[in-house]
């Protein structure tokens, strides 16, 4: 049996830093760029691109299918036999190829089809490529043998080459398309880089040898969680554009932009423990429960703060990222804010416990009932109260989700030990809400990057060392991570 060139296990700590690393860059080029371009763009070209965005955004899900979850927790477990990797490595991605090819051809009926999308048409084609370079981009082959190291330098460096462009060509309104462009260029750059470079696992083309009864099956359960999780991300933009209009798509925008980045740094120690956690539960069950209750502990002790924090600080943040012309959008995110204390012990869940045990036909029905509460909340809401009514059903689709995973996962967490964190986490909050609240009543700071850094910093201070007094484990064993590499 042939072995992969890579068989150590890197550090998982190492991963998360690397993954939030690349999400907070996510967080960094936002604030440098979306100034400039919802000022130079205005709320209507910002709302015309994201609206178009999410329209493309369904057929790019279907392109998908739930090929990268299945294909990470199954490639996890064989990585170390070269044969069988490159094997199965290449019938995902022939899988993949035909997916898109159907959902190229599915966009282009719509398109045709539809009237009301024919005015975005140039904005939809472009950001329609989007698709075919994710096919061949296979970060999921780079998941599998946990390389976030190349995964985050690729990153970067597109995002970087996408700054440039975008101050060299977006000078006025009618520019959104160029754009548009420019962010689907990053994207799409970076994926072809990795195509080639992914040689260094395997060599990756179409065959004709797919064990199409294997793998579809879990393929389409998971896929059709995807579906319920997009619906999260996009049904609130497509319905408030629809019933809304650009602008308030425009200021929504703002909101969920800054939500989704504080949630993907949240989740990063989840997205990079999946490979582990599947060749895990597999092969090596104390390990796999041990690293379990050590990730949910962490998950426990950042996603409420950070809800909190979003909320706190919810104004400099909006007037940093988008000028007073979006003030409008502070409100919503300060709703949307609660959904980060849920999202991320849902995606721990989905992720770090339903999928890597095969219970995703579980995880579909929870997804499915947030999917259907969202809906139904969109639709019957805000015709009446506007913008804000999807800003709360995101909310409370995301509890829904929530009970349903922590009701499948209970024979699970019921193993764990998790006390400790909620009273740390309950204590270090409340001294939070304190300060946030002697902060209001005594200090106004005018300058919102003042405001951010100095409320924020303060906030975070008394947080870590309500963690340190109490003695903390997660904190203890990040503190332990850090001091190992200044000792070397």
């Amino acid at each position: 049996m042939g072995t992969t060139p890579t068989t150590k296990m890197p550090s998982l700590t190492r991963n998360a830093l690397l993954n939030s690393m690349k999400t907070v860059m996510s967080l960094i080029f936002p604030l440098i760029t979306f100034p400039y371009v919802s000022r130079v763009l205005g709320a209507a070209n910002i709302g015309k691109i994201n609206y178009s965005l999410s329209i493309v955004s369904y057929f790019a899900l279907f392109a998908a299918l739930g090929i990268s979850n299945y294909a990470i927790r199954e490639g996890a477990k064989i990585k170390r036999d070269q044969a069988s990797l490159t094997r199965f490595a290449r019938q995902i991605f022939t899988i993949n190829l035909v997916s898109s090819g159907i959902a190229y051809l599915a966009f282009l009926i719509v398109v045709f089809a539809l009237p009301d999308l024919h005015a975005y048409w140039v904005l939809l084609f472009i950001q329609s490529l989007t698709i075919g370079f994710t096919t061949i981009g296979v970060d999921w082959l780079y998941s599998i043998f946990e390389d976030y190291f190349y995964l985050s330098v690729r990153t970067i460096a597109m995002q970087f080459a996408s700054l440039i462009l975008m101050f060299i060509f977006v000078h006025k309104p009618s520019d959104y398309v160029i754009y548009a462009g420019i962010s689907v260029f990053a994207s799409s750059a970076a994926n072809a880089w990795g195509f080639f470079h992914a040689r260094k696992f395997c060599t990756l083309r179409p065959t004709r040898h797919v064990e199409v009864n294997r793998h579809i099956g879990p393929i389409m359960t998971l896929f059709m969680n995807n579906v319920a999780i997009n619906i999260y991300s996009n049904a609130g933009t497509t319905f408030v554009g629809a019933m809304m209009g650009d602008v308030q798509v425009g200021l929504y925008s703002v909101a969920m932009k800054i939500y989704s980045i504080a949630r993907q740094v949240i989740n990063s120690l989840t997205v990079v423990s999946l490979p582990r956690l599947s060749y895990l539960s597999a092969n090596e069950r104390k390990g796999y429960i041990a690293l379990l209750n050590r990730l949910f502990n962490t998950i426990i002790v950042t996603c409420i703060p950070a809800a909190i924090l979003l909320y706190a600080l919810s104004s400099p943040i909006v007037l940093i990222i988008s000028g007073p012309k979006y003030v409008d959008a502070i409100p919503m995110l300060q709703i949307i804010a609660f959904a980060l204390a849920l999202a991320a012990p849902n995606a721990f869940l989905t992720s770090a416990v339903l999928i890597p045990l095969r219970r995703e036909k579980k995880v579909v029905i929870s997804t499915a009932s947030g999917a259907v509460v969202n809906i139904a909340l969109d639709l019957a809401l805000i015709p009446f109260f506007g913008t804000y009514a999807a800003c709360v059903s995101i909310v409370i689709a995301e509890l829904v989700v929530t009970v349903l995973s922590l009701a499948f996962s209970f024979d699970q967490i019921t193993q764990l030990k998790l006390g400790a964190s909620f009273v740390h986490t309950a204590v270090g909050c409340a001294l939070i809400v304190a300060c946030h609240m002697l902060c209001m009543r005594t200090v106004h700071i005018g300058n919102p990057i003042v405001d951010f850094l100095v409320r924020g910093g303060a906030y975070a201070l008394v947080y870590g060392i309500a963690l340190l007094v109490m003695r903390d484990d997660s904190l203890a064993f990040f503190l332990r991570k850090l001091r190992r590499p200044a000792k070397r």
